[in-house]
């Protein structure tokens, strides 16, 4: 069975009006035939907004609604692996609001390593000297809720459809890293062609 875990889908996490429309397809299509719909927040700042505020979507009390201390849902939320398991959802259709910085893993594909990349950054000894420089490079790559969440729910053993069209950063873009995912073992689909299993 299917779970839709929609992530920090408040007004203003995920202001593109686009991805909220095509979202809200397949939030409709759960709804209409009693699927598990899942929304989770992980901001610090909404933690005590009542559960039908937290998402632009409405959540009622048919919904599971989770408050995430970690953009990792997974690791944020006690057993949320085990119940969903419980409950015999065995994947997860994931989309959201996803501040990823940069593209993950990009050593693996990314322009890191695409020889045919133009321009590269040149190397500053002094820079590789400092402290700071492995703040910036670890930082260069800190991962978002949802792509956090995708990979973790991978791990946990689920199988994981991330929604490319109803996933989206902070400026309301959709995110890049729809190819880390893939390598990761996730699949990848438009929100139209995704149906959930019940």
């Amino acid at each position: 069975m299917d779970a839709l875990l929609l992530i920090d889908t408040d007004d203003a996490s995920y202001p593109s009006d686009d991805a909220m429309e095509t979202l809200g397809d397949i939030v409709t299509r759960t709804r209409a035939v009693g699927g598990v719909l899942i929304f989770a927040s992980t901001k610090a700042d909404l933690v005590d907004t009542p559960d039908e505020e937290l998402s632009i979507f409405v959540p009622d009390e048919e919904d599971l609604v989770l408050r995430s201390e970690s953009p990792d849902v997974f690791e944020g939320v006690d057993d949320l692996a085990a119940g969903l398991h419980d409950l015999s959802v065995d994947r997860i259709i994931i989309a959201g609001a996803d501040a990823t910085v940069g593209v993950p893993s990009a050593g693996a594909g990314g322009a890191a390593a695409d020889p045919t990349a133009a321009d590269p950054a040149p190397t500053d000894p002094a820079a590789q000297d400092d402290g700071d420089a492995d703040d910036s490079a670890s930082s260069a790559n800190a991962p978002g809720a949802v792509y956090a969440s995708a990979m973790a729910a991978l791990v946990c053993n689920f199988d994981v459809i991330v929604l490319s069209d109803s996933t989206a950063d902070p400026d309301g873009k959709l995110v890049t890293w729809s190819d880390a995912a893939e390598r990761a073992g996730a699949m990848v689909k438009k929100t139209a062609d995704t149906w959930l299993r019940m």
